[in-house]
């Protein structure tokens, strides 16, 4: 009720202010003026009704505290707003595309690989033959694997999208990644030259590139490969201080138990896995090993990351994981031979000890 009557008040106090000239006119002046001032707060109070927002009057008056809460409410919450009004648009209209690759790729950066795998199928298979869709598609299908394996299926998904869009630059990226797993250097350089084309020069994305680059047409050379990929002489130390994991790296041992040594052949695999901490799917970065010449010394740094773009120093911890496989598979295997996940800080890198103790059942 107060409302109305300022409100009432201000508006008769703006229209007598008009009005004051022909207040003090003529019988004729001053009529009009007594008419103007009754229809402009009638006029004004019932545009109000009309156009402004009346609920408002009995809406409860938020507190200080309250309104800290809302100013600080947390990306996540944001992004699981967005996610729930994302949801209900295409509920209520599941015939768009663009909608569905954006769920997808925003389920990507949640790992929430499945989902988002479900929902660029969806894109997929209402545009077909879309490369960015496709590539979106095909890293999905490679997260939600949980192994770093490009697969057949995955890599024809790929070339088909390159064949549509040569400049498709993830896709290039993936497909360098598929010719290296499977030890085709030439391929792998080629693809990854073309990329380096389209990215900025000395930008982060072309610096690691080229690294990778560099890294292969050493070894198709037959130079010496880097700490990263390649067992430490066994004297070795690892660096007394602690240092953040973009000057030093990771340094990681492996061991095996005793009892283990003589349970697997020279065709026996290692792999040595980095992962988000907690995070399952697709792996940060993995080494691939021939399991002998224990124990074993390596560093990952930023070189070895499967993804461009992406460096160690952009997650708080990261977790460090080993395990030989018997048939050289990268997907577990009963019988396999593991070790206990590490976690590892990135802004003081410890050394990492990983001992081979434990057999998958």
């Amino acid at each position: 009720m107060n409302f109305w009557i300022i409100a009432v008040v201000l508006l008769v106090i703006s229209a007598a202010a008009f009005c004051w000239p022909l207040l003090a006119g003529s019988a004729k002046d001053r009529i009009t003026g007594v008419l103007i001032l009754l229809a402009v707060p009638v006029a004004g109070l019932g545009l109000y009704q009309v156009i402004g927002t009346p609920e408002a009057i009995n809406m409860p008056v938020a507190s200080p505290q309250q309104t800290a809460q809302q100013a600080h409410m947390s990306g996540e919450d944001n992004m699981d707003m967005m996610l729930a009004q994302l949801n209900k648009r295409l509920a209520e209209n599941p015939n768009n595309p663009d909608g569905w690759l954006i769920l997808g790729r925003t389920l990507k950066t949640q790992q929430r690989y499945a989902e988002a795998q479900e929902a660029l199928e969806r894109a997929n298979r209402m545009v077909p033959e879309t490369p960015l869709i496709m590539v979106e598609l095909a890293e999905a299908q490679l997260f939600a694997s949980g192994t770093p394996e490009i697969t057949a299926d995955i890599k024809q998904l790929l070339e088909a999208a390159l064949a549509i869009d040569p400049q498709q630059q993830k896709g290039l990226w993936l497909l360098g990644l598929a010719a290296a797993e499977e030890g085709d250097a030439a391929t792998a350089v080629k693809h990854w030259q073309t990329l380096l084309a389209l990215l900025e020069p000395g930008s982060g994305p072309a610096q690691r590139v080229s690294e990778q680059i560099a890294m292969i047409q050493g070894a198709m050379n037959g130079a010496a490969m880097p700490p990263a990929a390649t067992p430490s002489e066994a004297g070795e130390t690892a660096p007394a201080e602690t240092a953040p994991v973009v000057e030093s790296g990771i340094p990681v041992t492996v061991t095996v138990a005793d009892d283990l040594a003589g349970a697997f052949t020279g065709s026996a695999t290692l792999f040595v896995f980095v992962h988000p901490a907690g995070g399952a799917g697709m792996p940060l970065a993995v080494k691939r090993l021939a399991a002998s010449g224990f124990p074993m010394k390596l560093n990952f740094t930023d070189a070895d990351l499967l993804q461009p773009g992406v460096s160690l120093k952009d997650f708080e911890q990261l977790d460090i994981s080993a395990r030989i496989s018997l048939a050289g598979n990268v997907v577990p295997t009963t019988g396999d031979i593991q070790a206990n996940r590490a976690t590892l800080d990135t802004k003081a890198v410890e050394p990492i000890a990983l001992h081979l103790d434990q057999r998958i059942p």
